[in-house]
């Protein structure tokens, strides 16, 4: 599993090399090039993951990453279609770690800590 430093080392990698949705090397706006295709809310948020233009930039890293939400600490799942989020093996304090997160709405990549009581996804380095 990736920690946070591969999740940076990712991230800054894309925006230098025009992943962000318009074609720019500045700026955190490359969620839309690791966003799955299919399965995200709609959104008229210019580059945002749920916004169906830019399809030459859709999925381009080729991560596909899904909405698939999260489990709360109590076990429901909440938000599919609308976020991806995933961890990171890092901690960020003693309950809680670091994770990347798509959301439907947004063009950039967001990092937070979550409850480590949580249910995301996880991607596993090769």
């Amino acid at each position: 599993m990736p920690n946070d430093g591969d999740w940076t080392l990712l991230e800054n990698f894309l925006i230098a090399n025009g992943y962000n949705y318009d074609g720019t090397t500045t700026g955190n706006k490359i969620a839309k090039s690791l966003a799955s295709t299919s399965y995200w809310e709609s959104s008229t948020t210019p580059g945002a993951v749920g916004n169906t233009g830019y399809p030459e930039v859709r999925n381009k890293t080729g991560f596909s990453g899904v909405p698939g939400g999260y489990r709360d600490y109590d076990g429901p799942f909440s938000n599919f279609g609308r976020f991806g989020l995933w961890w990171s093996s890092t901690l960020s304090s003693s309950l809680f770690a670091w994770n990347r997160n798509l959301n439907y709405y947004y063009a950039y990549v967001s990092r937070s800590g979550y409850n480590k009581y949580y249910g995301l996804s996880v991607r596993c380095l090769k």
